[in-house]
């Protein structure tokens, strides 16, 4: 039996050996790379904005814009903090912790969010003057979006915001002094308040 040409030639075999075991280590090495790390201002920059957001928009608002992935454009018009308080009895106090009825104020938050959200950026710039601007949300709601009269901001459904153009990754978010939502929640959540005790 005869033996192959490059079994008589060593020098051959030999780089043809080399050859052969550097290609499979730098495969393996391509395939095992590590990702690279952040860059140390943009990891700061990213906590930074997402500190501030969290400080702009309370709790509840926080919650509401965890539910949204990043890397999606959406644009929010979340309540403020006052407007969960006033319009939803979502209160953060030590009286009532929200562990206690936390599927429940999640469930409250999650619709509020369905109705605000929209997967469109919306921003001021992109209302005319004397323009109403007709956008459906996640919940096909249809929210109407004109520019305020006196001064700077939006109107969505008759809510006027308090704060614009905050960001989280690629979402726009709009604080708004209210709630807004289609008039079937709004009627149970008016029948879900509890009533004052000293009323007759």
């Amino acid at each position: 039996m005869r033996k192959p040409h490059f079994m008589k030639n060593p020098v051959l075999f030999l780089f043809l050996l080399i050859t052969a075991s550097s290609l499979t280590i730098l495969v393996f090495s391509f395939l095992r790379l590590p990702e690279s790390p952040p860059v140390a201002g943009d990891y700061l920059s990213l906590r930074k904005l997402r500190y501030d957001l969290s400080d702009e928009l309370g709790f509840f608002g926080k919650m509401m814009i965890e539910m949204l992935p990043e890397d999606l454009v959406f644009t929010a018009f979340v309540p403020s903090d006052e407007a969960f308080s006033r319009d939803l009895g979502l209160k953060l106090n030590n009286s009532r912790r929200i562990e206690d009825d936390g599927d429940n104020t999640y469930a409250v938050v999650s619709r509020i969010m369905s109705f605000a959200v929209v997967p469109y950026k919306v921003e001021e710039g992109d209302i005319g003057k004397d323009e109403t601007a007709s956008y459906e949300s996640l919940s096909g709601f249809t929210l109407k979006i004109w520019k305020k009269r006196n001064g700077g901001g939006l109107v969505v459904n008759g809510v006027e915001t308090v704060k614009m153009g905050l960001k989280r990754g690629k979402i726009v978010v709009h604080a708004m002094d209210g709630v807004i939502m289609d008039y079937d929640f709004a009627q149970s959540v008016d029948s879900s308040s509890p009533q004052d005790e000293d009323e007759p």
